[in-house]
């Protein structure tokens, strides 16, 4: 059982061996192939950005599900129950 092993080990090697030599004798007479050309980046804009706004929100926990929904929300969007009003 060992020497079948030792010989897959190799013939795996001198076929990877083999290939080798095939691969760089190819590059050499047809040359590597070319390397894939990058995009060319957006021009640079004349003017800045604005910055975002945050989106942050105020909410209100409901009393009956426990989820936070946005105050100015008439009803909780999971179960339905009426938002306490905001003092």
């Amino acid at each position: 059982m060992l020497l079948k092993i030792i010989v897959f080990c190799v013939v795996v090697y001198a076929a990877w061996k083999t290939f080798h030599r095939w691969k760089r004798l190819w590059d050499k007479f047809v040359g590597k192939p070319d390397e894939p050309a990058r995009p060319t980046p957006p021009p640079p804009q004349s003017e800045p950005l604005q910055p975002r706004k945050p989106a942050i929100q105020e909410t209100v926990q409901c009393t009956g599900c426990g989820a936070y929904n946005p105050a100015n929300a008439e009803k909780c969007g999971q179960c339905g129950r009426p938002q306490r009003p905001q003092s």
